[in-house]
């Protein structure tokens, strides 16, 4: 086993070497092993695929026995979702936002019949009519989620297995009589028994999906379930809003130290500089923003945002583009901003240097963060140019970047979850 990996190791680095002379100037990380070496597809796991058209509709597919490295989803029974924006997934159960018309806001609960398709399991009904039903399951019994309608400043409790509501916490005591006041509208997130929430105190112009803050910064509010009290509000200046939507997750755990990581995106219609997009961390065991650490946009690409977070082992993974990039400016939203433009950067924690990882780039049309599974890192692209819609996986150890799949005539990759037999 020891002269295997050894030889592994040698052959690794002697590629390495090689592909070292075709690298551009940007540090591109370009091992990559395209399954010609080890082509076996894992039969104890489902692959669990949201795929999607123009119009953001599509269908989620499973596949066992019938995996392949180029997969055609024609033919193949599928749950058909009006809004394919992929979920998240627990076991053998996976979520997603709003039922499958998308004409209910809510949490739906899905998964596999018999046959191995599929379908719906439950929903849990939002008492509001927007859409705006942020969750997280924290486990089989235990997930929280919001619904402004209950009370913007409380947090409702449910029951992933059996769907139902149980309960609420209440964060009234935060109130700052500001027009629009919410805890955990985009992050909700649990480490430690404890839960870790935005709170957002402002208004909301005319035109402006964000909520302007009426201080500029961005602050977390601790919860000890332990305790069942607030621990602390902690705050963090230089940039403003953390997270973006409800189905596009902004902050992650890394599982390796127990750091807490979350994304602003500051002012997306004006992207002031001085307030610009920022990654920051809470420490394993600490409550209050880590002062001493602070990933800017700015050293990498402005006027931009971090939109994707995934964060292992003092790593973080996200997208940068090429180029500057505006959601709002010039009429141009959905459509620049969703250029080829945007690549998978591994970035140290430490040193905070960013590493392009090689993979397709990707035109933001999939939301979805990086996910670890069985020792690598899987990322979602989809690139117009490249006419590449699929995953590649990439082992952080070894550095060695894999094509997992690719669609062929079956639409964009809106998600991708694994379930494991």
């Amino acid at each position: 086993m020891k002269r295997s990996n050894s030889l592994r190791s040698v052959l690794a680095g002697m590629a390495a070497c090689m592909l070292l002379f075709s690298c551009s100037s940007n540090d591109d990380n370009n091992n990559t092993d395209n399954g010609n070496n080890d082509d076996t597809l894992p039969k104890n796991e489902t692959w669990i695929i949201y795929n999607g058209s123009a119009n953001w509709s599509g269908g989620i597919y499973a596949l066992k026995d019938n995996k392949s490295r180029e997969i055609n989803l024609s033919g193949l029974p599928f749950l058909q979702v009006t809004s394919s924006l992929g979920g998240s997934a627990l076991d053998k159960m996976l979520f997603k936002v709003n039922d499958v018309s998308n004409t209910k806001q809510g949490i739906n609960k899905m998964g596999l019949d018999a046959t191995g398709k599929v379908v719906d399991q439950g929903f849990l009904a939002s008492q509001s009519n927007a859409y705006e039903t942020n969750y997280l399951v924290a486990g089989p019994t235990e997930g929280y989620y919001w619904d402004k309608v209950r009370g913007g400043l409380k947090l409702q409790k449910f029951n992933p297995t059996t769907m139902e509501r149980t309960g609420e916490i209440d964060f009234s005591s935060l109130s700052e009589g500001q027009p629009l006041e919410s805890i955990g509208q985009l992050i909700i997130a649990k480490r430690d028994n404890k839960l870790y929430l935005d709170l957002l105190l402002g208004s909301k112009a005319a035109g402006n999906w964000q909520v302007t803050p009426v201080v500029k910064e961005v602050a977390i509010a601790v919860y000890d379930l332990t305790t069942n009290k607030i621990e602390n509000v902690t705050k963090m200046g230089g940039t403003t809003n953390l997270g973006v939507f409800i189905d596009h997750v902004l902050w992650s755990l890394d599982a390796v130290t127990g750091d807490l990581y979350f994304a602003s995106v500051g002012d997306m219609k004006t992207q002031p500089s001085d307030y610009s997009s920022k990654i920051l961390r809470i420490k394993k065991g600490e409550v209050n923003f880590d002062t001493t650490f602070a990933l800017d946009m700015k050293s990498y690409q402005f006027p931009a945002e971090f939109n994707r977070l995934f964060a292992y082992n003092n790593k973080i993974y996200t997208t940068i583009p090429s180029r500057a990039v505006s959601y709002y400016n010039g009429g141009q939203h959905g459509v620049r901003y969703r250029d080829d433009v945007w690549y998978w950067n591994e970035i140290d924690a430490v040193t905070k240097k960013a590493t392009r990882l090689n993979m397709p780039p990707d035109n933001f049309y999939t939301t979805q963060n990086p996910f670890f599974h069985n020792g690598e890192i899987y990322f979602l692209s989809n690139s117009t140019g490249d006419g590449f819609s699929g995953v590649n996986q990439y082992n952080p150890a070894t550095g060695v970047v894999k094509e997992t799949f690719r669609l062929k005539e079956s639409g964009r990759i809106q998600g991708f979850n694994i379930i494991k037999d």
